[in-house]
């Protein structure tokens, strides 16, 4: 039986206006990845001059916007989310197996930007109260509010951004003056800099699309949340799915440029990539640093519940649909924590690397996604078979041996493309998919290509 938070959503629950949705993007990207990335980028002369960051940006985000509208389109159209639409092209069963894999980045990170606001929280207290200090405790209690926020819900986040963005653009914006002053520079003289280029072109779009590529895939849990627009059944992609794009390009790509630049203009200057040493390298008045380390808090705050921990949790209760909502979001954030990945930064990781494995790793569910609904479905489907695990959607004993093996084999081609794994994975994916799909599985599997079924509010969950 499917948990309600994975049925389709109704008519009633459509709440998020354009303004909404615009702030939780812009809520999602102003983070301490984003703001890392800039410094990290530049790599202290060996990496990307900041010219050539701004388009490594525009391409990154350009491809996650375009990702994220396609895949949205079926929450737009469906209100299903990724893990149900997942089960069309992967099978009932081989639906967890690309939802482990999706929820596996997002604990990663949720855990990860857990431990950069427990670290400034940590530092709060530290002004506050100068003889005590427990990072270990101060995990554990930021880590349990977010838990608790993301358990109500994508609108309660939303309105949680009302308060996070003002305050972050004040910060960033204070951080730039301050940086400017403190090292006397002008933005035309950070600009100008020249760099060694240490990053190829490929790998540094990779390492921006890899931070949200994760999103894109569930792209439909989101925009299925949005309000239709009138008369969206007769209406094209880009008209249908207008309020979606406008959201990501000014949340996404405008506010992922700005916060990424003021990174890179502090980490030029200051040789930090944390956040945390960059405010403390700036500001010496005790009101100053606790006012800049109470906005960290609410940035990691502000992403890390829609965009870490929301997605693993249905993923979870995809597998195990009897479990409570709130249930799946404790497992999750507990595994989050429990993962450590902070250990890594420690020891002198680099998110850039990170950001590229992530990349590597779900380019191609995407592409099968991608290909499985607008070239195999042409945007029309059975939805009701969806949440019927002996419909269309069982295949072989549950599995799509097709998406299965594209899966496997697009991953195989991009261990060996170097720079080039992220986009090999994604193209090779996509034309793996719809080979096999035409000479195996379409043949094998009636699929009712052409025909929409949609999902009605009086229907029963069936039972497995």
């Amino acid at each position: 039986m499917d948990n309600k938070e994975l049925l389709p959503t109704k008519e009633s629950d459509r709440t998020m206006s354009l303004l909404d949705y615009t702030l939780l993007w812009a809520g999602m990207t102003i983070n301490i990845v984003a703001f890392s990335l800039g410094a990290q980028y530049y790599d202290n002369g060996n990496g990307l001059s900041p010219w050539m960051m701004i388009l490594v940006m525009m391409v990154g985000y350009g491809i996650v916007t375009l990702f994220t509208a396609m895949i949205g389109d079926i929450g737009t159209k469906y209100g299903i989310p990724f893990v149900v639409y997942s089960r069309a092209p992967f099978g009932y069963k081989g639906a967890y197996i690309a939802g482990i894999i999706r929820a596996i980045p997002g604990m990663y990170w949720f855990g990860f930007l857990t431990w950069i606001g427990a670290n400034s929280l940590n530092h709060i207290i530290e002004i506050i109260l100068p003889n005590y200090s427990n990072l270990t405790v101060i995990l554990v209690v930021f880590a349990v509010l977010q838990i608790i926020n993301t358990m109500y819900g994508l609108k309660a986040m939303a309105k949680f951004d009302w308060i996070a963005i003002p305050c972050l653009a004040v910060m960033f914006g204070a951080i730039l003056v301050a940086t400017l002053n403190k090292y006397h520079v002008t933005i035309p003289e950070i600009m100008a800099i020249h760099t060694k280029e240490g990053f190829p072109f490929a790998y540094a779009v990779a390492g921006i699309a890899g931070g949200w590529i994760t999103m894109a895939l569930n792209g439909s849990d989101l925009s299925r949340q949005i309000k239709h627009v009138k008369g969206y059944e007769q209406q094209g992609f880009w008209k249908r799915n207008r309020y979606a794009l406008i959201g990501q390009i000014v949340g996404l790509m405008f506010v992922g440029v700005i916060t990424m630049m003021i990174g890179a203009v502090a980490g030029i200057t200051t040789g930090f990539w944390d956040l945390n040493d960059v405010i403390l390298a700036l500001f010496k008045d005790p009101l100053a640093l606790l006012a800049c380390f109470i906005v960290v808090v609410f940035a990691q705050w502000s992403t890390n519940t829609a965009a870490n921990l929301l997605p693993p949790a249905l993923v979870l209760l995809n597998i195990f649909p009897r479990m409570k909502f709130w249930m799946s979001t404790v497992i999750c954030g507990t595994v989050s924590m429990l993962m450590m990945p902070w250990k890594m930064q420690m020891a002198g990781g680099f998110l850039v690397q990170v950001q590229n494995w992530i990349s590597q790793m779900l380019g191609p569910i995407i592409g099968i996604l991608i290909v499985d609904y607008f070239i195999v479905r042409k945007m029309k489907l059975n939805v009701v078979d969806l949440y019927n695990p002996h419909g269309q959607y069982l295949y072989h004993a549950g599995y799509n041996i097709s998406a299965l093996l594209t899966l496997v084999l697009a991953f195989i081609l991009g261990l060996f493309c170097g720079n080039y794994a992220f986009f090999a994975g994604l193209f090779s994916s996509m034309i793996f998919y719809a080979f096999l799909m035409k000479i195996f599985t379409l043949k094998k599997f009636e699929q009712h290509i052409g025909i929409e079924v949609h999902y009605t509010e009086n229907m029963k969950l069936n039972e497995e």
